[in-house]
């Protein structure tokens, strides 16, 4: 089952638009996002260091691919803030589905941790809560959403996910 598939199933669940899912696929990706996505990729400017602003484009590469650096933006902090605080400003009915992308790539990434060391899809998601999910003011709720919604349902996520 393709990632696309496995992120519109769970997000599907949990009362997310197939639309609205696919987008943000796209956009976390980078896969031929959408124009207003692309957008804030290029124009979106991040303080880098001393007076150097950059685009959010130009700080994680140009190309355009399952490889793309843009598709690791989960792993960048600063991106994330500026993706949160773009979202909660343009377009509320995402945010739950950019945190929901993120959870579940982080179970995904995580299967053979689980694995090998007996850990829980629980415990997967309690260690991606407290140390990568990033809260800017104005998106507790959509988190608390989401990790009520993954704990609710580990057994059917597990499915899709494994």
């Amino acid at each position: 089952m393709s990632e696309f598939i496995k992120h519109d199933k769970i997000a599907e669940m949990a009362g997310i638009p197939i639309c609205i899912s696919n987008e943000i696929n796209r956009f976390i990706d980078d896969i031929n996002p959408p124009k207003e996505f692309e957008e804030h990729n290029t124009e979106r400017k991040i303080f880098v260091c001393g007076h150097l602003n950059v685009s959010i484009r130009t700080l994680l590469g140009s190309v355009k691919s399952k490889n793309s650096p843009l598709h690791d933006r989960g792993k960048e902090e600063r991106v994330q803030k500026e993706d949160l605080k773009w979202l909660l400003a343009t377009r509320k009915e995402y945010i739950k589905c950019y945190y929901l992308h993120f959870a579940i790539d982080h179970i995904n990434d995580n299967k053979g941790w689980m694995k090998d060391t007996g850990g829980t899809v629980n415990d997967c998601l309690n260690i991606w809560e407290k140390k990568h999910a990033v809260i800017i003011p104005g998106t507790e709720p959509y988190l608390r959403d989401v990790m009520d919604f993954l704990r609710n349902n580990i057994e059917n996520i597990k499915e899709i996910v494994f």
